[in-house]
């Protein structure tokens, strides 16, 4: 599946409501950077996917400086049975990389990923994307 199918499915217009707060100026800086994951499920693995965001992930992204913005299911074919998708705020790229580095080395996230992990792999492949707002984009 390519990126303009992902984006037909799920609708790109819904991004811009969630980056409030950000100035264009301060968009064009390059300092703060939004970050797009895509998730691509295992087959039959989505919902477990999304469960471990819901009770687990997403605190300890928290609790490790990653500042989502939001969470997104795809509502059309071909994508919505095995895809996931959020953006992540990151106050620059460098905090952005200790910050996940911090994540991957809680040993609570260890432990979650490996139980949620022991009936097989959840996740095919994750596509990430940073991004800056451009200096027309509309505050909102």
């Amino acid at each position: 599946m390519n990126r303009r199918e992902l984006w037909q499915g799920m609708g790109a217009a819904a991004i811009l409501p969630f980056v409030s707060g950000e100035t264009a100026a301060r968009a064009a800086s390059g300092e703060t950077v939004y970050e797009l994951r895509i998730y691509h499920a295992m087959e039959g693995k989505r919902e477990a996917l999304v469960a471990r965001f819901r009770d687990h992930t997403d605190a300890l992204f928290k609790k490790h400086g990653l500042k989502p913005v939001a969470y997104w299911n795809p509502t059309d074919d071909p994508v919505k049975g095995n895809t996931f998708i959020y953006i992540l705020k990151h106050p620059s790229r460098e905090a952005a990389t200790a910050n996940w580095k911090s994540f991957h080395d809680d040993p609570e996230w260890i432990k979650v990923s490996t139980a949620s992990e022991a009936g097989g792999k959840l996740v095919e492949k994750v596509d990430s994307t940073y991004m800056t707002l451009a200096d027309f984009s509309p505050i909102v």
